[in-house]
């Protein structure tokens, strides 16, 4: 199976858990506003894919076209994650609060297409900024780590249940697994029950203004780690 090597190390550190709950619970929130407000996905490309399937068969461009245009923005902010962040290790890097200020940015663009009645621009800034987010730290010790859609974390969660049938060995890399998937499950359900009392531009102004508070805490620790570094 093509994972990458992973590591030997027999624990992550707390932080670790908490940014991966945290993260996967925004995406999970995000998602799911964006599903009930408009009926499609955002932090995930595999219902997109078969929404554009959908749209080709049936010969219906308005499908069509705002499929691409959730596909095309994904991609769109993976690429932006890459030109922002490159090779830089996570969380030695202070391009990391950027980029998260640009996904609350976006998020952010994604209320105010909501709230001027624009599905098409509300969709599309919302699947910008999981792009971004899903493609900020693609690896962890090993361990590939997707924080807006869990296919591949239910595939990985497999492969360590295989393994602890055959060795009764389980690890941290299973738990960090599960943290991710319970986070996404969580920040869904959170986008759920407030629904009904805040709508969809105050509940998805939740993880806007969560993802600006993390990037500027993050520029905080940056700026006081190079002040103690210097």
């Amino acid at each position: 199976m093509p994972y990458p090597p992973r590591s030997t190390d027999e624990s992550a550190s707390a932080k670790a858990f908490v940014i991966a709950f945290v993260m996967a619970g925004l995406a999970g929130h995000v998602n799911s506003v964006m599903l009930m407000a408009f009926g499609l996905p955002v932090s995930q490309m595999t219902g997109t894919a078969s929404h554009l399937s959908e749209g080709m068969a049936l010969a219906n461009p308005m499908v069509v076209i705002t499929a691409v245009i959730i596909l095309v923005g994904f991609i769109g902010g993976a690429t932006l994650s890459g030109l922002l962040i490159g090779r830089r290790p996570f969380p030695e890097s202070s391009r990391y609060a950027w980029a998260l200020g640009l996904e609350s940015l976006l998020l952010g663009g994604a209320v105010i297409g909501v709230a001027l009645g624009s599905a098409i621009a509300a969709l599309a800034a919302a699947a910008i900024a999981c792009g971004l987010q899903n493609a900020l730290v693609a690896s962890y010790r090993g361990l590939l780590i997707r924080t807006t859609h869990v296919t591949g974390i239910a595939t990985d969660l497999g492969v360590y249940l295989a393994r602890l049938i055959r060795r009764r060995a389980w690890s941290w890399q299973g738990w960090l697994l599960l943290t991710l998937l319970g986070g996404y499950v969580a920040g869904g359900a959170m986008a759920v029950f407030a629904q009904g009392s805040l709508g969809t531009i105050n509940n998805l102004l939740v993880p806007t203004l969560a993802t600006a508070a993390i990037a500027t805490i993050d520029a905080v620790y940056q700026r006081r780690r190079r002040g103690l570094n210097g």
